[in-house]
């Protein structure tokens, strides 16, 4: 059990030292919670910290358990085993997707932040993905789907430009790494598939929720999450 985010953030920077000091490397936080866990982890191993604004899905009558997830420009990813059993109708699903949608693109605007422009990231080539905890692994998918898919959110011209320069570079392939403080044995399982690697310092078998694996879990506040990135 970890004392509280802040603590979690430390010892996962351990498990990443060797990527200190790296200027190909940038730290990718999941706000609110994982936005404190990637501060620690961008301020010990002095490597660059940006945001990727996910939201859920939540399910009727309980929008706690996701169904899936929304990420920036239309990225979305749905859980379709679950949404079935559990009967939820398209229409729901089609409303849910569009005010969830708008919520990031609200989120975005509230921390000024437009994510992955080119010439923030073209020096980026290993993405380590921030959260404070997974659960059902929801999230964490719709912003890896981000990221692989993020060249396609430029205009044409601009998308034409970035892949001229990716053809007169030697860079390897992007590398994306999830590294969070706990993560259930089901979803870690699942997830390794989409990732190059999985660190992570617990992967309980037995998992409710993030905040039981935390003895101070407050929530984060938009506020704190500006002064974080301050």
């Amino acid at each position: 059990m970890f004392q509280n985010r802040q603590e979690a953030g430390k010892l996962l920077a351990e498990r990443l030292e060797s990527y200190r000091n790296n200027d190909e490397v940038a730290v990718l936080a999941i706000p609110r919670g994982g936005v404190v866990v990637g501060r620690q982890i961008a301020d010990k191993l002095h490597i660059s910290l940006y945001l990727v604004v996910v939201k859920k899905l939540g399910a009727p009558n309980n929008p706690e358990l996701a169904i899936g997830a929304v990420a920036p420009y239309g990225t979305k990813m749905i859980d379709w085993d679950l949404a079935l059993r559990l009967g939820v109708e398209q229409d729901y699903l089609d409303e849910e997707i569009k005010r969830k949608q708008k919520e990031v693109e609200e989120r975005q605007k509230k921390f000024s932040i437009f994510n992955f422009q080119f010439s923030n990231i073209k020096k980026k080539n290993i993405f380590i993905i921030i959260d404070d905890g997974v659960a059902t692994g929801a999230t964490i998918s719709s912003a890896i789907k981000y990221i692989k898919q993020i060249s396609s959110v430029y205009s044409s011209s601009e998308r034409q430009r970035v892949e001229k320069l990716y053809e007169n570079s030697s860079r390897q392939a992007r590398t994306i790494i999830l590294a969070v403080p706990v993560i259930a044995k089901d979803a870690y399982n699942r997830l390794q598939s989409e990732v190059d690697k999985i660190i992570a310092l617990e992967v309980p078998d037995a998992f409710g929720a993030v905040g039981e694996f935390y003895r101070e879990f407050p929530q984060v506040t938009d506020e704190e999450v500006i002064k974080y990135l301050k």
